[in-house]
């Protein structure tokens, strides 16, 4: 008599394009090297991420991509002190939130006008 197969109907494959629904997250970070944070800056941009402070990025993903991007970070940091949080936001608490935006320029404007050359300026006996 053949076994019968237990696990029928448990495992149902997923059409191509269909997987976990995408969550909202808030992303944060505290990353002493210059280099690491600006390319942690950069794979976060890359993964769609919004930034919302100099540190912080906000936006949608799927389990995998969530898994995809910590093992990312994780291998661009290796041995080097970094601390990097991954928050998954229902919702519920979105509908709930204050935004308060007071910003002269944005982080990407502050970013170029740091790497923007000094002006030497010679002043003469006069001035």
């Amino acid at each position: 008599m053949p076994r019968k197969n237990r696990y029928t109907g448990v495992l149902k494959p997923l059409p191509v394009g269909k997987g976990s629904p995408e969550v909202s997250l808030v992303l944060i970070y505290d990353i002493e090297n210059d280099r690491l944070r600006s390319r942690a800056s950069d794979i976060c941009l890359n993964y769609g991420l919004e930034r919302i402070q100099f540190s912080a990025f906000f936006g949608k993903l799927n389990r995998n991509r969530r898994q995809e991007l910590a093992l990312h970070l994780q291998r661009e940091m290796g041995n080097d002190s970094a601390r990097i949080r991954i928050i998954p936001v229902c919702e519920q608490d979105l509908k709930d939130m204050w935004i308060f935006d007071q910003y002269r320029r944005d982080a990407d404007e502050l970013k170029a006008a740091a790497e923007e050359k000094p002006r030497l300026r010679i002043l003469s006996r006069e001035d």
